[in-house]
């Protein structure tokens, strides 16, 4: 199983518009894009602040299928200490 949070910046708004909306609807894509590969969101949309306190909108996403093996990241191996 996979697991990644879409992150879309909600500071970016036109004028006149706080940005939400507009944000709103681009996550939405994100999401959608992400449904057709194979991904699932996994609860609601979450909102956060940074600390310059410009607003975001988050949605976590799950992939149950079995990870590719070239999608996999390999870790070396310890090398045993020699004796």
């Amino acid at each position: 199983m996979q697991y990644k949070v879409i992150v879309e910046d909600a500071a970016r708004g036109l004028m006149g518009d706080s940005g939400m909306e507009t944000s709103a609807a681009i996550l939405a894509e994100k999401v959608n894009e992400a449904i057709k590969d194979g991904w699932e969101p996994l609860g609601g949309i979450a909102h956060s602040e940074n600390r310059q306190e410009n607003p975001f909108l988050l949605q976590a996403m799950i992939n149950r299928s079995p990870s590719p093996a070239g999608d996999a990241e390999e870790v070396p191996s310890p090398t045993p200490p020699e004796a």
